[in-house]
């Protein structure tokens, strides 16, 4: 039977103490702890040696904010009718809108426009400056047989950043009978100048902590940049909900609800779930 130990090797780890002295400023101070703590293995010794080394694992990072869509976009939000109108002559709006930028003496081009039912993407070859933004507004307000009533101002493409507001009840009014909605939360957000400057970029999420808690988690999703600004602007930020304090974290990019799918009832995972 082989003797792992007179090699200086630990089976069980898959290590050697010689690799675990890597870490360290000397390999004396492995063979000390080694000494001291005859026990322990290498992975052990790798461990305290990092501790005395004041060398721990980082935090995990949380990805909060989404990367938004190219800035080579500009978004109008439109109605279908007015899509399906603007669509049937694409190819010549391009040609319109490229010779209007060109006789503004503007360097931005139109490479192709596609659309979806909520409007229409102009798909362009640099990011677009307010005096770009205007002329296109211009231009698609006053095509022909287009409401410009139903057709919104052009905007770039924005990423979005996930957050959670906790600690309020599920049921913070007086009669503990109606629990908390979205409106609620969307009426209490409009009130508070924290929330000044901050666009929500959905409805906001209310769940329950957990199927017995009495407590409730909000996720809400707001407009901002790729290097999360306005999220960091509200971490840890404190405000009133009712007679409650509720506190605001960073959160997992679209953490989502939780639905099981057996019952097909939300608030509860799979290990929850009864039926």
């Amino acid at each position: 039977m082989v003797d792992n130990s007179a090699h200086g090797t630990n089976v069980n780890s898959g290590k050697s103490y010689a690799q675990a002295s890597k870490t360290s400023a000397s390999t004396s101070e492995v063979l000390k702890i080694k000494e001291t703590f005859p026990s322990l293995n290498a992975l052990k010794i790798d461990q305290v040696n990092n501790i005395i080394n004041g060398s721990t694992n980082p935090k995990p990072c949380i990805r909060m904010t989404t990367k938004g869509l190219s800035r080579k976009q500009v978004i109008i939000p439109m109605s279908g009718d007015n899509v399906i109108s603007f669509m049937k002559n694409s190819s010549l709006h391009v040609a319109n809108l490229n010779r209007t930028l060109h006789n503004s003496k503007l360097e931005v081009l139109v490479n192709y426009i596609w659309s979806k039912n909520s409007g229409i993407t102009v798909i362009i070859n640099k990011v677009a400056l307010q005096s770009d933004l205007s002329i296109i507004d211009n231009y698609v307000k006053s095509s022909n047989n287009i409401n410009s009533l139903q057709v919104e101002k052009p905007r770039l493409p924005k990423s979005k950043s996930y957050l959670k507001i906790i600690d309020i009840p599920f049921f913070p009014h007086v009669n503990f009978q109606e629990k908390l909605s979205s409106i609620n939360i969307e009426t209490t957000l409009k009130q508070n100048h924290i929330f000044d400057n901050i666009s929500l970029a959905s409805k906001p999420r209310v769940i329950k902590v957990s199927l017995k808690s009495d407590m409730a988690i909000v996720w809400i999703d707001i407009w901002d940049i790729q290097s999360g600004a306005n999220a960091k602007m509200l971490i840890n930020r404190c405000f009133n909900i009712g007679n409650y304090i509720a506190t605001i974290q960073r959160a997992n990019m679209n953490p989502g609800i939780p639905q099981y799918k057996n019952c097909w009832k939300w608030e509860h995972s799979t290990f929850s779930c009864r039926i």
